[in-house]
Formats: C-alpha cells, sequence, structure tokens
C-alpha cells in the first residue's frame, strides 16, 4: 500500500530561489509579491502555510523580512535579482512538498509570474489583508506590522470561491 504524503513547508528563501530558477530574474519587488501570493493561495487552498516567515505591510506591499534581508545586497527595488546557482531549491522543494503543492505553486507562479513588479503591488495594495495591516499609517509611512495570515487564508479563499 502506497504511504500518503502530508502537507510540507519549505523556507521562504528556497521558495525565493526556486522562482528565480523558473521564472528567470526579477525584481526584489515582483519577487515579494510572487512569494506572498504562493503563501496567500496555498493558506487558502490547504488551510496552512507553505512557509514559516511572515509578510510586513511595507509601502509597495508585503514583504517577507528574511527573504529582503538575505537578497537586499543583490538588488535596489527595481533592479533584477538573478537565480543564485549555489543553491538547490528543486531538491528541497521536490522532496518537503506533496504533488498538490507542487502543482498549486505551478498555477499560481504560471499566471503571476506574467505580471510586472508593479502590477503585483497594485494588486496587493486594493486587497484586505495588506490593507488592514496598515491600518492607522500613511501612504508613506513605514510600516512592519505583519500581515494576518488567519486573514490572508480567509480573503483568498473568498478570491477562490467567488
Amino acid at each position: 500500500m502506497e504511504q500518503i504524503k502530508e502537507l510540507g513547508k519549505t523556507e521562504a528563501l528556497t521558495l525565493a530561489n526556486f522562482i528565480l530558477k523558473h521564472y528567470g530574474p526579477m525584481s526584489h519587488l515582483k519577487l515579494q509579491k510572487l512569494l506572498y501570493y504562493c503563501e496567500a493561495y496555498h493558506l487558502a487552498y490547504f488551510n496552512r502555510s507553505i512557509i514559516d516567515e511572515e509578510f510586513q505591510a511595507w509601502i509597495h506591499g508585503p514583504v517577507c523580512r528574511r527573504v529582503y534581508d538575505e537578497m537586499k545586497a543583490e538588488s535596489i527595488l527595481y533592479s533584477d535579482i538573478a537565480f543564485d546557482n549555489n543553491s538547490n531549491p528543486d531538491y528541497e522543494i521536490e522532496t518537503n512538498l506533496t504533488s498538490d503543492q507542487k502543482q498549486l505553486l505551478k498555477d499560481v507562479l504560471e499566471i503571476l509570474s506574467t505580471w510586472t513588479g508593479f502590477e503585483l503591488e497594485t494588486s496587493t495594495h486594493k486587497e484586505a489583508p495588506w490593507i488592514n495591516a496598515r491600518r492607522g499609517f500613511g501612504p508613506a509611512d513605514r510600516c512592519d506590522t505583519n500581515i494576518s495570515k488567519e486573514e490572508m487564508k480567509e480573503f483568498y479563499k473568498n478570491e477562490l470561491n467567488g
């Protein structure tokens, strides 16, 4: 009898490198939004996180601070980050995630990777999880408030069912 593989997790940095490897160089802005949407739709579809890291409600949209800190030397906001050949994200993704999880990532990334960083930023700025995390902050105010994963799950679940 075949053993059923349980839902797994990966690290945000591994997922970021996976995105860069398979979808090419991109701005840090775009990479952050793709990471966010992978987590958001994973929460909505599976009711669980695919990464442990949180996203903060920065001026230009959701940001995973750990990925930002690791890659900030590689890029400024609108310049491209390329895949670092010293990492092997495919092994981690293949080993840790189920086929359904990998298919969800592929579905999300195939669509959203065609968007520009600005289009992704604009999209997050219209959505309740980011808006609510920035409540009380002005448009140009620095904000390191975490975006609620529970709110992300409910919001994007409604998007999927709507």
